[in-house]
């Protein structure tokens, strides 16, 4: 990560009473696909899902890139240059393991949801939110009363995968 970029901030989530539930607040600038796949990965280890790390580091990819991308639109939509000085807004993922099921929630500033693309052969955008859906058990948008919107996809615990 280059030294100007702000350094995504990994914290406990007071909500989950201390057990499976994990937050990552992310600049949404660019990198910030990567830092969520390490992110992932590591909690993942960590609650003994490894044979759930590929799979959801690419849906978390895919789901930070995709806020990234709605915050830029939104500024390029708003004809303004963003201040250098100002710090670039904020995108979150939140990492929930309940009985039977793994979250992955991506919130950001952007009330817009995200539309599944019919993407042609050659194009090399397009698929994000088919390989979401076809990587996950399932995925839904939700907008947020305080503004933005949340994307989520999730994935059943079977009973080899521990809970």
């Amino acid at each position: 990560m280059p030294p100007s970029s702000p350094s995504p901030r990994s914290t406990h989530d007071p909500d989950g009473a201390g057990r499976g539930r994990e937050r990552l607040e992310l600049p949404a600038v660019p990198g910030a696909a990567g830092d969520a796949r390490r992110f992932m990965a590591a909690r993942l280890r960590k609650w003994g899902l490894d044979a759930l790390v590929e799979d959801c580091e690419l849906v978390a990819s895919e789901l930070v890139t995709n806020a990234v991308q709605a915050v830029a639109c939104a500024a390029a939509a708003a004809a303004r240059a963003p201040d250098p000085a100002d710090p670039p807004p904020k995108v979150r993922l939140l990492l929930r393991r309940t009985p039977g099921r793994l979250v992955c929630e991506v919130w950001d500033p952007v009330d817009a949801r995200p539309v599944p693309a019919a993407a042609a052969t050659f194009d090399e955008c397009g698929r994000g939110l088919l390989l979401v859906a076809s990587l996950a058990s399932g995925w839904t948008c939700r907008t947020c009363p305080d503004g933005g919107k949340t994307v989520t996809a999730w994935w059943q615990l079977g009973p080899e995968l521990p809970e």
